[in-house]
């Protein structure tokens, strides 16, 4: 049985990279001002979608050019000559909405990386792609040393990562339940498990799980450790990884974002640089 050709990639217009951007929290937000300033080279935001309707419209009125508000992620998608849409929503939006955003041609840069361990869901995402000639990009997230683990990733043996966050910064996640009403005076481990438990008992908090694990050997295989530690310096994310190749540990302690402490500061610039590659083509380091 013959194969379809597959189609190729759809090219960027030319002048700018129209984006449209499903989510208008503060991460939503952040993206959306880092592309009105230019931090993402030649890009404007055309249409945004939240279902909270007074948070996208306050968004919208902030732009200088004020984009489209979309009812449906379909009318967002329909926008003409748009070549990108931005997800900072949540895991749901992404499960939800994902696939349709890629078999309509549109390339989709995925914040809430967690939704991609999600069984049979990035295979059912990568073949809307493939199909639509759409490209899928992830950024790095709160994390560096993902280039290492992905060269390396036909010989890693064991990874493990450990997250250790102030208890503020954990609370709402349907994992931290039991403790939320205790004085957490110490470091203390709220999970220890795979990175598939760990992103669905912590989805605002871990995505950077998900992502180091689709980078290295699995979220099945990957171990994660959460830690709530009141004296913690900041978001501190431990990657140790052993392989034929070497043993690889990394250390990143992230500040909060100023809007949202469940959101390391790094994870909005390492988003931005993303955006900045796919809309000013050039030099690429490491990728």
């Amino acid at each position: 049985m013959s194969q379809s050709p597959r189609k190729p990639r759809r090219k960027l217009s030319s002048k700018y990279v129209n984006i449209g951007l499903i989510g208008c929290g503060s991460m939503g937000s952040e993206l959306a001002r880092a592309v009105q300033r230019g931090d993402a080279g030649p890009a404007r935001i055309v249409s945004i979608f939240d279902e909270y309707v007074p948070g996208r419209n306050a968004l919208a009125a902030e732009l200088e050019h004020r984009p489209i508000e979309a009812e449906t992620i379909p009318d967002l998608t329909a926008i003409p000559d748009l070549d990108l849409v931005v997800e900072c929503a949540s895991q749901v939006a992404v499960i939800t909405h994902a696939e349709a955003v890629l078999a309509a041609g549109k390339s989709m840069l995925i914040m809430s990386s967690g939704a991609l361990v999600e069984p049979g869901f990035l295979k059912a995402i990568m073949t809307a792609a493939e199909a639509s000639g759409a490209s899928i990009y992830v950024p790095s997230g709160a994390v560096g040393g993902i280039d290492a683990l992905r060269a390396s990733k036909p010989l890693l043996e064991q990874v493990t990562i450990v997250t250790t966050k102030k208890p503020i910064s954990l609370r709402g996640a349907p994992g931290f339940a039991r403790w939320e009403n205790v004085d957490i005076t110490e470091p203390t481990v709220i999970y220890e498990g795979s990175a598939s438990g760990a992103v669905s008992l912590f989805p605002a908090n871990v995505n950077v799980a998900a992502t180091v694990s689709l980078a290295g050997i699995g979220p099945e295989a990957t171990k994660v450790k959460v830690v709530a530690d009141p004296e913690s310096p900041g978001n501190v994310h431990e990657i140790h990884a052993v392989s034929k190749a070497g043993k690889f540990s990394f250390r990143f302690e992230n500040m909060p974002h100023e809007t949202n402490p469940k959101t390391s500061f790094l994870a909005v610039l390492a988003a931005i640089e993303t955006l900045r590659s796919i809309c000013e083509p050039g030099l690429r380091i490491g990728t």
